[in-house]
């Protein structure tokens, strides 16, 4: 069971019967079970329609898909993160959840990382498999960041991770580095997090192809590199959900901008686009061994800012201090 040595719920003591009881005993536990039921359940209608598997005899609307895909994140793992956060530690700790959401004063460096980090890191791919003929001529196009790369981060890209981020950074990641370390901690939620992503695979109108075993299990450990590089910019930047909520977004447009909309590797042949994304995968898992080597495993965490987000009276101790 996904458990820790929990700081002292507010309530408590308190009757040991009843779901919220059982969820204050076991936070980590109770909460990716709320993730994954408030997910999973909303994205049910549609998997079992014509979009999806077609065991139901119904086409889904377009707009109600949208409305669903959105929802199922905020009903899942936002909801379920606020709801443990109110369990364990009162109004207190959801009023500094939401103040983490505004939480931009970091380092200049880690915005950059976080906007061009994987730009970067899809043209080295592209460039290793391509050649540097096709990069040749970014630098013409560089006006593309402004016009298509930002509004992609900031529009559609940002409310998917809107309705993420809160939960696996802004509940899980935290309480998983006190009880599991930086690594093992990281681990746990890249592989929770790919499961928690089933469902998408039995949309094809998502683009994500029909699920394969083969392919989900190549997958993790691109889930396991990209989630133990988001721990190190999470950790070096105090728990910030806005920069956890931008870092999901980016990763998501970058894609699609650098090979679609830049490069067009989309409309050469499958094998090509498979060595890119191979490529790619190489790249992410080599960068996040080397920031593990280099920060000797700590992914630059601290005990003390941990404990500063999920132990109320240091959460009270913060709000007064911010007052």
């Amino acid at each position: 069971m996904l458990t820790y040595e929990n700081p002292r719920a507010v309530g408590e003591p308190m009757s040991r019967r009843g779901v919220g009881s059982w969820l204050r005993r076991h936070p980590l536990t109770g909460y990716f079970a709320l993730a994954f039921l408030g997910t999973w359940l909303t994205l049910t209608p549609v998997v079992l329609s014509k979009n999806g598997i077609g065991l139901l005899p119904y086409e889904t609307p377009t707009l109600v898909f949208v409305v669903l895909f959105i929802s199922s994140a905020l009903l899942g793992p936002t909801l379920a993160g606020f709801v443990m956060t109110a369990l364990q530690t009162g109004k207190p700790g959801v009023r500094q959840l939401f103040r983490r959401y505004v939480q931009w004063r970091v380092a200049p460096q880690w915005y950059f990382l976080v906007f061009l980090g994987y730009i970067v890191l899809y043209l080295a791919a592209s460039a290793i498999v391509l050649g540097m003929a096709p990069v040749a001529g970014i630098g013409a196009k560089w006006v593309m960041l402004l016009t298509a790369y930002l509004p992609a981060v900031l529009t559609f890209n940002l409310v998917t991770a809107l309705g993420e981020e809160p939960g696996w950074r802004g509940y899980a990641l935290p309480r998983l580095q006190l009880k599991y370390g930086p690594v093992r901690g990281s681990l746990i939620l890249g592989t929770l997090h790919a499961l928690w992503h089933l469902p998408v695979f039995f949309l094809p109108m998502l683009g994500f192809g029909h699920f394969t075993v083969s392919f989900f299990l190549t997958w993790i450990p691109a889930v396991w590199a990209t989630t133990i590089l988001w721990t190190w910019i999470f950790n070096n930047t105090r728990g910030s959900l806005l920069i956890a909520i931008l870092l999901h977004s980016a990763s998501d447009a970058a894609g699609t901008f650098v090979l679609a909309t830049l490069l067009g590797v989309t409309k050469l042949a499958l094998p090509i686009q498979n060595q890119v994304g191979i490529t790619f995968v190489v790249l992410l898992v080599s960068i996040a061994l080397a920031v593990m080597l280099l920060t000797r495993g700590r992914l630059s965490y601290r005990r003390e800012r941990t404990e500063r987000i999920i132990t109320p009276a240091a959460i009270e101790q913060e709000l007064r201090e911010v007052a």
